[in-house]
């Protein structure tokens, strides 16, 4: 009997750390993404801000650490980290420990960067004739850049916008808003946006399946934040800011 209610003990505490870890805990998301998504020193990140927020009102405290992309998703998908932000939806069909908060963080613009003068034209066929190049990671460049003349990957975004300035490849594939930061960072001058966009896609956070009752909670007070005006506060001061 006494050994018994030594096991029963044992189970209940195996299963009450957990709970009580997730209810009083931290929740920690890799990202490859830069500013102004997320903060600097001297500067708010939109994204950053937004699902601090979020996991705030849920009484959680949150935090997100710069990882190469390709090795964020992969860190989320072991549990290494708690999640992953800002990705299109479907990866979880590759990463199936990964489960989508289904409401969107933003609709994120994939642009091209060049300092020459591309041929206008629609869609990622525009890209056939030029030499490219993306950050590893990014699954919606690896994914329609195949048919380019050429294409280059990098570790990283700022290796990005130097091949970019030293004319080495003709377009570099990044996101709108980190890449005008990014542009600036690296001395980039007259250079061209390929407008319209390549696409534009709407953007998720994933959490490990480990937090799979948090998914519907982050997903409601997402979208109690745009009903309440806070998450257009937080774009102003943010995003906003960077606007022409």
């Amino acid at each position: 009997m006494w050994l018994r209610s030594r096991r029963v003990a044992a189970f209940l505490v195996v299963l009450f750390i957990p709970l009580c870890a997730s209810a009083a805990g931290k929740i920690v998301v890799g990202s490859g993404i830069s500013p102004p998504l997320v903060a600097t020193d001297y500067s708010p990140g939109f994204i950053e801000s937004l699902v601090t927020e979020a996991f705030a009102r849920l009484g959680i405290e949150f935090e997100v650490i710069n990882l190469p992309a390709e090795r964020a998703l992969v860190n989320a998908n072991r549990g290494i980290e708690d999640g992953n932000l800002l990705r299109i939806a479907g990866l979880e069909k590759y990463y199936p420990n990964l489960m989508r908060v289904p409401e969107k963080l933003m609709d994120t613009e994939f642009v091209g960067y060049s300092m020459k003068d591309i041929p206008a034209g629609e869609g990622w066929q525009r890209l056939q004739c030029c030499t490219v190049a993306y950050v590893t990671g990014w699954k919606i460049f690896e994914n329609n850049t195949r048919s380019a003349a050429a294409v280059s990957v990098v570790g990283e975004p700022t290796q990005l916008f130097r091949l970019i300035k030293e004319g080495r490849v003709d377009v570099g594939l990044y996101e709108k808003w980190q890449g005008i930061l990014l542009a600036r960072k690296v001395g980039l001058k007259n250079y061209h946006v390929l407008e319209p966009p390549f696409t534009t896609k709407e953007q998720f956070m994933y959490l490990h399946k480990k937090h799979a009752a948090l998914v519907p909670e982050v997903a409601r007070v997402l979208r109690e934040m745009k009903q309440d005006g806070t998450y257009q506060k937080i774009f102003d001061q943010t995003l906003g800011i960077l606007q022409p």
